[in-house]
């Protein structure tokens, strides 16, 4: 997936793992010329970038069940109601294994947004993955935990320099329609002067739509426009209903899109406007929201799904090509969530942010021909075989090198037994 669009058959990637950086990309009849201490892959293996994840709340993987059948500020009434009894330390174990679940399914990075996201850092930190994570700020419900703008602001700025390189923030306002209008437009003052770009929800469902056509008598592009939220290309969840009118002002500023098909459409929500920020060089990349809404986290699923329902919505076969949308995965990606530099590409002096794919045969028939569509229709989770963060393997063939998921998983079911207590329910 680098700038030079290469393909390597029998190809070789080289780690420096003390460096957790990418030494060399070469062909394999060249491997003499390196010093390896160990060598992996083989015939049928796949390497390519680790995939990156540009939206979820990893947290809410303690909460899966909930909410279900709901769709819009349904959901969220119900899902802020549990949040607000939700505890510090329930964060971080669900955060464990919730992050066990993305190295299975071959992501290396996340962009998070959620509360006590400490407990997300601490999980990261511990479990070796990389992240950009961003502290939840809302206001206009009597449930959700409060973290106030400065907090948000105060977390971000501890890892935008120094510290652990696998780390990285973002200010954390949830959405237009959740937080005061003073808040938001303080929000890009402290984006605009502190170089910290705002993670948010944007434009996700009919009732944000009518919401801010009600309180405010516009939309929410031109309102996030209004305030000055656009001009400092903040990373958008969903962006599901554009107007014309609105598709040319986002357009016009270019932020990142982070695109979560499954979430939407099993919410009954719409199809994003993909194929048109695209060609309008917005940046648009793929995210899987969080677990309660997306079980599984599975990039690959988003991949597939995002194949059809923008074919779909065009009707057009491949709207989205499988090249796109592996761009979207990884190189993309890595821009929006601003480590353009630093992964989403196999290219020398990069971070060795490495997926190894194993896919049965029978999913391998038209590889050679056409990589792209092989691994983006053919190729899924159950494929991954390797997965490799800053030069270090965490997860390999089923095991995972720096989690005991086992344990996590015991101590989030006990977890979850008390807060559903606490809530005053038998089961979600």
């Amino acid at each position: 997936m680098n700038s030079r669009e290469e393909v390597i058959r029998d190809g070789l990637v080289v780690v420096d793992d003390n460096r957790g950086k990418i030494e060399a990309v070469d062909e394999y009849e060249n491997k003499d010329k390196y010093f390896c201490d160990e060598l992996y892959g083989g015939s049928g293996f796949i390497i390519l970038p680790g995939l990156i994840n540009t939206h979820t709340h990893i947290p809410m993987i303690i909460l899966q069940g909930a909410g279900a059948g709901l769709t819009g500020f349904d959901w969220l009434r119900t899902i802020w109601l549990l949040e607000s009894i939700l505890k510090p330390r329930q964060v971080y174990v669900a955060s464990k294994l919730a992050i066990a679940l993305l190295l299975e399914n071959g992501v290396t990075t996340f962009a998070d947004h959620y509360f006590y996201e400490e407990e997300v850092a601490k999980a990261v930190e511990e479990t070796g993955v990389r992240a950009v994570l961003a502290k939840t700020v809302i206001e206009l419900s009597d449930y959700a935990p409060k973290h106030s703008l400065e907090d948000s602001l105060n977390f971000a700025l501890r890892y935008k320099t120094g510290g652990d390189k696998r780390i990285s923030g973002m200010i954390g306002v949830h959405s237009l329609y959740s937080c005061s209008l003073d808040t938001l437009r303080r929000s890009a003052e402290l984006s605009e002067s502190t170089g910290l770009r705002i993670h948010m929800h944007f434009s996700e469902s009919l009732h944000e739509i009518e919401y801010i056509s009600r309180r405010y008598n516009t939309s929410p592009a031109r309102l996030a426009q209004e305030i000055g939220l656009l001009k400092l290309n903040p990373l958008l969840a969903h962006a599901t209903y554009l107007s014309d009118e609105d598709v040319e002002v986002v357009s016009r500023y270019k932020p990142c899109i982070a695109y979560s098909p499954f979430t939407i459409m099993s919410w009954g929500q719409g199809i994003a406007r993909v194929r048109e920020l695209l060609d309008r060089k917005v940046n648009v990349s793929l995210a899987t929201d969080g677990p309660v809404t997306d079980g599984d986290l599975s990039i690959f699923k988003q991949m597939k799904l995002a194949v059809a329902a923008q074919s779909s919505r065009y009707l057009k076969p491949n709207a989205l090509t499988p090249k796109e949308l592996l761009e979207m995965a990884t190189i993309r990606a890595a821009e929006c969530l601003g480590l353009k530099g630093v992964v989403g590409s196999i290219e020398p002096g990069k971070y060795a942010d490495i997926l190894v794919l194993k896919p049965s045969k029978a999913r391998l028939v038209g590889l050679h021909d056409n990589p792209y569509s092989t691994l983006v229709m053919n190729v899924n989770s159950g494929s991954v075989y390797m997965t490799i963060v800053h030069g270090r393997i965490l997860y390999h063939n089923g095991v995972f090198k720096s989690i005991d998921v086992e344990e996590t998983f015991e101590k989030v079911v006990e977890e979850r037994s008390r807060l559903l207590e606490e809530a005053g329910l038998r089961h979600l």
